[in-house]
C-alpha cells in the first residue's frame, strides 16, 4: 500500500493495530486471511483508519 503525504504517523500507527489485531479470535477468519494472505489488497484498512480517527476527533472537538 503506497503511503501518501497525508498520512500522520497516528493513522500509520492505527492502520498497523488494525492489521495487528487477531480477527480469526473473533469469527472473522476471511479479514485475517484477508490481510495477512493478501497484504497488497488492503486499501481498505487506511479507509477504516481515517474514519476511526475522525470519529476520535468529532468525539474530543465536539
Amino acid at each position: 500500500m503506497a503511503r501518501t503525504e497525508t498520512d500522520s504517523p497516528l493513522q500509520q500507527r492505527v492502520e498497523a493495530v488494525i492489521r495487528d489485531f487477531p480477527f480469526d479470535n473473533y469469527g472473522l477468519n476471511d479479514v485475517d486471511i484477508a490481510l495477512h494472505d493478501y497484504p497488497d489488497d488492503q486499501e481498505w484498512v487506511p479507509a477504516l483508519a481515517r474514519k476511526v480517527l475522525a470519529a476520535i476527533d468529532e468525539a474530543v472537538t465536539g
